[in-house]
């Protein structure tokens, strides 16, 4: 079965590079306009770019999820090119590599304002749109978060994995709310995957060899493969889904 989303409107956050890039990139090809939103204007502008020259639709947005201010920007410039809204992606995120007791409190919060108050802005504001403007057309979002914190903690990355527990039980609970409104709401959980988050330590042998041990498919993910969990969360093939959290992670932490 293909999986499309013709007709649909998307926001994708933090697709800039690695697995945001994948994702808009993966929806674009399934047939949705896609708002490809970045901090950096220039990383936003290409991926928008290349989905247009692949003969797609796409604009490229800069704003801070972290301010609501720029996400009501977002939204509105969204539905301003195209009209509606029909998916958010939540996945926009930073990762501050510190310990605990060294930590500055400055990194703590921007951490928790990008990874889950974006997530609570973001979904608040679509979900709003959604509701009022949807009908019985209705919704998806689904929110990025990572293994770590949800099933195994990282060293160094306390904020970090705060921040992505606390999405996995924000979702739970939008889930339950928005149902009412047709609005699913859904959450992938990536392992470990080739992308620019993770390029310094795969230049490490030992954390490479460690990896390897501890993954039972024993390789790292390609980028595609969250995005193609997320396309199917996004299409009519996951109609009866809301409030599901998806681990995809080679099997590192199967239970």
């Amino acid at each position: 079965m293909e999986l499309r989303v013709d007709g649909k409107v998307a926001i994708v956050t933090g697709a800039g590079q690695g697995l945001g890039e994948a994702i808009a990139k993966t929806l674009a090809a399934a047939g949705a306009s896609v708002a490809v939103n970045d901090l950096n204007p220039d990383r936003a502008e290409r991926v928008a770019g290349e989905i247009r020259a692949a003969g797609g639709q796409a604009i490229g947005l800069t704003a801070d999820v972290a301010n609501k201010f720029q996400c009501v920007h977002l939204v509105e410039s969204t539905r301003a090119e195209w009209g509606q809204l029909d998916i958010l992606v939540n996945n926009a995120g930073v990762e501050p590599v510190v310990s605990i007791l060294k930590m500055d409190e400055w990194d703590w919060n921007r951490c928790i304002d990008v990874n889950l108050k974006g997530t609570f802005l973001m979904s608040q504001l679509c979900g709003r749109v959604m509701a009022d403007e949807n009908r019985e057309r209705g919704g998806a979002i689904v929110n990025i978060t990572s293994i770590a914190g949800v099933e195994i903690p990282l060293a160094n990355r306390a904020a970090y994995c705060a921040s992505k527990a606390g999405v996995v039980g924000f979702a739970r609970e939008c889930a339950r709310e928005f149902a009412q409104y047709g609005i699913r709401v859904n959450t992938v959980v990536p392992g470990v995957f080739i992308t620019p988050m993770t390029e310094k330590a795969r230049q490490n042998p030992e954390m490479m060899a460690r990896w390897m041990r501890e993954i039972p498919m024993e390789r790292l993910g390609d980028a595609q493969e969250v995005a193609g969990v997320v396309l199917f969360l996004c299409s009519d093939a996951s109609s009866y889904m809301t409030g599901s959290t998806i681990t995809v992670d080679g099997g590192k932490v199967m239970r």
